[in-house]
């Protein structure tokens, strides 16, 4: 892919030197002599980035680049500037440039530059494309999946949601089933009743029964009303009881007897209640261990388990890893009124990369706990944003040593990580980086990167 530079200074002689350095660099190279001309080529010109001068006479570079923004939003900035120029150039790069260099640049200072612009280009598009894929195919009634796995159970909640068949939800902590239990009640015809959850493991052995089927007054001490229980108040509507596995036994008899009954009884009532609620269960326990230890009833599990849904660890489906990355990280940049809108490039090489053990509550907590941490001004979520454990470097550690990195060690930086991005395909890699293929293999030998 050859990308396209916009030259802007008023001053032929540069225009002119800049326009032969970049062509040789085999970048496709146009020259205007002020703004006005810069912003009609915008117009019917796809540009990648635009260097410009910081001080010119007809347009400065400030209101060219807020008039250039308006016609292309994604196009990269860079300035050129004098040294009395600082203060201004600073102000630029808080309004959206990508970078500045000083007039007494370098050939290689500009080429390094503009590389990293196209960098950070390319790093953009793919996120406007995967927030394209997120708003597309990959949601479906709010859930994310891009996965085969995911649109496969989204298949079945299609199939399974109208009827009355009981759910149980299987899966690892952290995967989702709640999510799930909720999508299945959204599509199905009992959409406009009550969805009402119930943690089994977080209820007191004693109080279960009570808030399950409700108690009388004066049932038992502290009885002083009437309550009624979890699955009166679900009438005509959806029941998910997660954690159903951690149910004592007393509880399990009384709950088979309503799913066969369809009738229940408040603790200390002899009157009947009919009810008609559709129940689905989550565990991340094997309810069949559990059965031949004497924990759970084998005749309520096949009460329960007449359709089964296993919901896969996010290991298993990384494809999802980055279209949730990218859902949270919007989330919660909102929410805290942080600028961070993408993801940078091995950032997601090390969500990708980790387990995940905790599944997406896990990559939830961890893309808040980044969004916290990094800057306000911030627009890329970066891998020094993610904790110890996924990274394996402790950034607080080497900062003092990034400070100290010289223009070949970013360099080296760029050209493995595009490597890497482009699983070692040269040619590809060297297109991304704008450079002929020989020059990124002189560049791979010079900095002694492994092939």
């Amino acid at each position: 892919m050859k990308y396209t530079i916009l030259l802007v200074d008023d001053e032929k002689s540069i225009r002119e030197t800049l326009k032969i350095i970049l062509e040789d660099l085999n970048y496709n190279v146009i020259a205007a002599k002020d703004g006005f001309e810069a912003l009609d080529y915008l117009r019917g010109t796809i540009v990648d980035v635009m260097v410009t001068d910081l001080r010119m006479t007809k347009m400065d570079g400030i209101e060219l680049m807020k008039s250039a923004l308006e016609i292309t939003p994604f196009i990269e900035v860079v300035f050129i500037s004098a040294y009395a120029d600082i203060k201004s150039a600073v102000k630029v790069l808080k309004m959206g440039a990508f970078d500045y260099i000083e007039k007494s640049f370098s050939t290689d200072e500009l080429i390094f530059t503009i590389e990293k612009a196209i960098e950070r280009k390319l790093l953009i598009e793919e996120n406007q494309n995967l927030r394209r894929r997120i708003e597309g195919n990959y949601v479906y009634e709010g859930v994310i999946g891009k996965s085969e796995k995911m649109q496969k159970l989204f298949d079945m909640v299609n199939r399974i949601a109208n009827s009355k068949a009981n759910v149980l939800l299987t899966g690892e902590s952290g995967v989702g089933k709640e999510v799930f239990a909720n999508l299945i009640h959204k599509k199905s015809s009992r959409n406009t009743n009550s969805f009402i959850v119930i943690n089994c493991g977080a209820i007191p052995e004693n109080l279960i029964e009570s808030e399950l089927f409700g108690h009388e007054k004066g049932a038992f001490t502290g009885a002083d009303h009437i309550r009624k229980g979890k699955f009166e108040l679900t009438n005509k509507g959806t029941l998910f009881l997660d954690e159903v596995g951690e149910l004592p036994l007393q509880a399990q008899v009384k709950f088979l007897r309503i799913l066969q009954e369809k009738q229940l009884y408040r603790i200390g009532s002899e009157k009947s209640i009919d009810v008609d609620v559709r129940i689905i269960a989550a565990t991340n326990k094997n309810l069949i261990e559990e059965i031949e230890k004497g924990n759970f009833r084998e005749d309520l599990y096949y009460r329960l388990n007449v359709v089964n849904i296993e919901i896969p660890p996010l290991r298993e489906r990384k494809e999802d890893i980055t279209v949730l990355a990218e859902k949270f990280l919007l989330e919660f940049s909102e929410e805290y009124n942080k600028k961070l809108k993408f993801i940078d490039v091995e950032t997601l090489y090390c969500l990708l990369e980790y387990s995940w053990k905790g599944n997406v509550r896990e990559l939830r907590n961890t893309i808040e706990r980044a969004t916290l941490i990094a800057n306000c001004d911030d627009e890329f979520l970066l891998k020094e944003h993610l904790p110890k454990e996924i990274t394996g470097i402790d950034f607080n550690d080497i900062i003092e040593d990034k400070l100290e990195m010289s223009l070949n060690d970013y360099k080296k930086i760029i050209i493995e990580n595009t490597l890497k991005r482009h699983e070692g395909n040269k040619t590809r890699a060297a297109e991304v980086l704008g450079i002929k293929r020989q020059t990124l293999y002189n560049k791979i030998k010079e900095y002694k990167i492994e092939k």
